[in-house]
C-alpha cells in the first residue's frame, strides 16, 4: 500500500522511476520494487522518498481505517475511574 501511495505521488510530480532512483542512490529496479511492494521499505527510506518528492512523510503512509474495534475516546475517563477505585481499595486495605 505504501508503494502505491509513493507511485501516485511520483506521478503527480511528473517524476520518472529513474529520477527517483538517481536521487535515492539506488537502481531503478530497486526503486520499482518499492513501488510494487516487493520489498520492505524502512522508515528512513520513506523519509528519503518524501524529501525527493517534497512532501511530508505522513502523506506517504496509509491513512488509518475506521474499524468497529475498541473506541479509545473514553480511555482517559476510564483510566481515572480505575485509579480512583484502586486508590479506594488500597486505602481501605491499609487502615
Amino acid at each position: 500500500m505504501v508503494g502505491e501511495i509513493i507511485r501516485n505521488q511520483r506521478l503527480q510530480k511528473g517524476y520518472s522511476q529513474e529520477y527517483m532512483a538517481y536521487y535515492l542512490k539506488i537502481s531503478q529496479n530497486a526503486y520499482s520494487k518499492i513501488e510494487r511492494g516487493d520489498t520492505e521499505v524502512t522508515v528512513r527510506r520513506v523519509y528519503e522518498i518524501a524529501n525527493v518528492l517534497n512532501v511530508s512523510i505522513y502523506e506517504l503512509l496509509p491513512q488509518p481505517v475506521a474499524s468497529s474495534g475498541i473506541n479509545l475516546y473514553g480511555l482517559p475517563e476510564l483510566w481515572l475511574r480505575l485509579k480512583v477505585s484502586l486508590y479506594a481499595l488500597l486505602k481501605g486495605r491499609f487502615r
